[in-house]
């Protein structure tokens, strides 16, 4: 409606009623003047065509001689219920169901800002919708995790990495069971801490989960600009962190504590210094109790072109193995994802803090320390001289290396190597 010429007088006979207007620091308002029982009432509106509404009913009333209470509903009021209805048809819009009452979401919001501390209702709101879009499927982070893995298989990803993201995943999957798009910063560290493994271990296990949920943007299973997975601290800052090594008595006890077929991984690992992806697929007929010497196929090297190699099996280990050792199939039987959770159940039995790649640095340091030949312990190791002497090495003296490769199993009576 087209604003006349203010003041604006509305007519009804003999009666009257007057708009002014009236602005209020800067806005738009009107004042709705007319008289009863000779007395001056006023109402304000911020609406031109509400006032000229009101006029009409206020003249209607004047005419038959009906009292405008003083409690009735002002203009103003009248005008604000009509733009809160307004929008509060609107949500039945979104959810396809009656609106609410007003007082109903006057409540609502007046909690909200309660809660908040200050009106930042529509910002919370935002927020909230970013992590819970409504249209984003609610997914358990183990399904997303198990479509994740297939999908990298049928990208004819190596079997190397599927087993490495297999891992890392699967027990997160196992672990978090929530909708993946509820997962937070502190679910994630959470769950890197209670694995109690070294600073490089868990960087690669967070790697291999920030991997995951970028799937899982992709798939719109999260909002597109979730970041909570970029936000878990990194501990060792892009380095490999401090090198650990067990102790004597430290791989005694989890030699001692651990399950048949869990010794040969441990013994092999921390006295023939293989790593730990070489040892899973290490074969039985590989390992040469006549000669006294493990193969390492190649094929089966960490590093692709790189030539198989003999590491001597020196009397220790020898004796470490010959109970469990058979002609053929697998020294570690079970999956990848089995082996960790084994190596944390027995760290607990053991009473002994599992230590990253503790197994492998062990042996090298233990091994030049005993013989003090870096170049012969580089090539039992499959790494050049450089890098045992800059990364492997711990300092240990030459009677502690004798005390570490001088740990031999106890004595059982029954107990016989099987025919090879």
């Amino acid at each position: 409606m087209k604003t006349p010429k203010l003041p604006h007088v509305v007519r009804r006979g003999s009666l009257h009623v007057t708009i002014y207007e009236t602005p209020t620091k800067g806005y738009e308002n009107y004042t709705l003047v007319y008289y009863q029982d000779d007395q001056r009432r006023r109402e304000t509106s911020g609406d031109f065509t509400a006032a000229c509404n009101r006029a009409g009913e206020v003249l209607a009333d004047l005419k038959e001689g009906k009292s405008i209470q003083a409690g009735a509903i002002k203009i103003s009021e009248r005008t604000e219920f009509v733009r809160a209805r307004s929008a509060a048809i609107k949500i039945s819009i979104v959810t396809k169901s009656p609106p609410p009452p007003l007082d109903v979401i006057v409540r609502h919001y007046a909690e909200a800002v309660r809660l908040l501390g200050s009106d930042l209702v529509i910002e919370a709101a935002r927020e909230y919708a970013k992590r819970h879009p409504v249209n984003t499927p609610a997914k358990l982070v183990a399904d997303v995790v198990a479509e994740f893995l297939q999908e990298k298989e049928r990208q004819g990803r190596s079997e190397r990495h599927r087993e490495t993201l297999k891992s890392h995943c699967k027990r997160f999957g196992e672990k978090v069971s929530m909708n993946i798009g509820s997962v937070t910063t502190s679910d994630v560290e959470a769950f890197l801490d209670g694995l109690k493994v070294g600073a490089r271990t868990r960087d690669n296990i967070a790697n291999s989960i920030g991997t995951l949920f970028e799937f899982a943007k992709r798939k719109r299973y999260v909002a597109s600009d979730y970041d909570e997975h970029a936000r878990v601290s990194r501990l060792a800052n892009g380095e490999d962190g401090p090198i650990e090594i067990f102790r004597p008595d430290e791989i005694s006890a989890l030699l001692a504590t651990a399950d048949k077929s869990l010794v040969p991984f441990i013994a092999i690992g921390g006295f023939a210094g293989l790593r730990s992806s070489e040892i899973q697929r290490l074969d039985w007929q590989d390992v040469k109790f006549d000669s006294d010497n493990i193969i390492v196929q190649q094929g089966k090297v960490k590093k692709r072109g790189q030539s198989r190699r003999i590491v001597p099996m020196l009397p220790n280990l020898k004796a470490w193995l010959t109970p469990y050792a058979k002609r053929t199939g697998s020294v570690w039987p079970h999956s990848k994802p089995y082996l960790y959770e084994s190596l944390a159940a027995l760290t607990v039995k053991a009473k002994v803090q599992w230590k990253g790649n503790a197994l492998r640095h062990s042996f090298v340091s233990y091994r030049v320390a005993g013989i003090k030949n870096i170049p012969q312990v580089a090539f039992e190791c499959g790494n050049s001289p450089q890098m045992i002497a800059s990364n492997y090495r711990e300092l240990v003296t030459e009677q502690d290396a004798a005390k570490w490769f001088s740990i031999m199993p106890p004595r059982k009576t029954g107990v016989r190597r099987l025919a090879l």
